[in-house]
């Protein structure tokens, strides 16, 4: 099996890095830390961990896509497996992966969301594909928040079953769900703002409204407990922060008029698209619509 280094990205004190790099120690012949703030105590503690290594990032990094491209080379190997601080690798995802490493240039793997205490089977929670594990040359990370990269090659989707997922220790509550909404809503509003794109009340309520309909209804989020809702609404709420970013940057000087109509209009036809079962009269009213 050819050589694979981790990378996984941290700041302050991630409480399931430790069991993260336990579980993947055995895989790779290498671990690096990047460290984009995490406390010296801690940082001690970690560079006395055997096959671990730690290179100091010093500049705000709001989201780790602005360096995925960056930080792949820091890694000797051909292959580099991305970790995220809290995503534990299963006993039996190490056996498929040393399995089929030398074959494949790339690999999507299923993450198993924990979300405010419970696993989100739905809700487009699941499987959630991540490209994860790669050749440093068959794949480049644009610096666009949440964006996928661009791949090429021979690529393994692993199968969307639960021993095979990675275990994704994903929001544990309610603050660290709306710190992290904040925190990217206001860097996507920059974006937009510096590349002078145009974000619109109906791009907001297009968005918001595709968030809670396709998540809740159209992909059985409702099956998910009152955890599925939140969420939903949460995500509903998340295109409005970005608007509202937006408009401050823009210093409240917008000329745009807010057409009450359009929120029930763009809501229908959101409705529409995503119902499983359409009528002639439902696929007439889209069309008008």
């Amino acid at each position: 099996m050819d050589k694979i280094t981790a990378v996984i990205v941290a700041k302050n004190h991630p409480p399931y890095l430790l069991k993260v790099i336990e579980s993947v120690t055995e895989l790779v012949n290498s671990v690096i830390i990047v460290d984009i703030g995490i406390e010296k105590e801690f940082v001690d503690q970690l560079a006395n961990l055997n096959k671990v290594s730690i290179i100091k990032i010093n500049e705000e990094i709001p989201y780790v896509e602005l360096i995925r491209e960056k930080i792949k080379n820091f890694a000797k190997t051909d292959y580099v497996f991305f970790l995220d601080p809290d995503e534990v690798v299963s006993p039996k995802l190490k056996i498929l992966i040393k399995s089929h490493l030398n074959s494949y240039d790339f690999f999507k793997i299923p993450r198993k969301n924990i979300i405010f205490g419970r696993w989100i089977k739905h809700s487009r929670w699941w499987p959630d594909y991540q490209t994860r594990i790669f050749k440093k040359n068959k794949v480049v990370w644009p610096k666009i928040i949440h964006r996928q990269p661009r791949v090429s090659g021979r690529g393994f989707e692993v199968d969307a079953r639960e021993e095979f997922a990675l275990i994704h220790h994903n929001y544990r509550d309610l603050d660290e769900y709306l710190e992290k909404a904040r925190r990217y809503a206001k860097y996507e509003a920059k974006e937009l703002a510096e590349e002078k794109k145009i974000f619109t009340f109906s791009d907001t309520v297009k968005r918001s409204l595709n968030e809670f309909i396709s998540r809740y209804f159209a992909a059985e989020g409702y099956k998910d407990g009152a955890q599925g809702f939140i969420l939903a609404i949460f995500q509903l709420i998340y295109y409005f922060l970005v608007y509202f970013y937006y408009l401050e940057l823009k210093k409240f000087k917008s000329m745009e008029k807010i057409d009450e109509s359009e929120f029930f209009r763009l809501g229908l036809k959101e409705v529409l698209h995503w119902k499983k079962q359409k009528t002639l009269k439902d696929k007439l009213i889209k069309r008008i619509l």
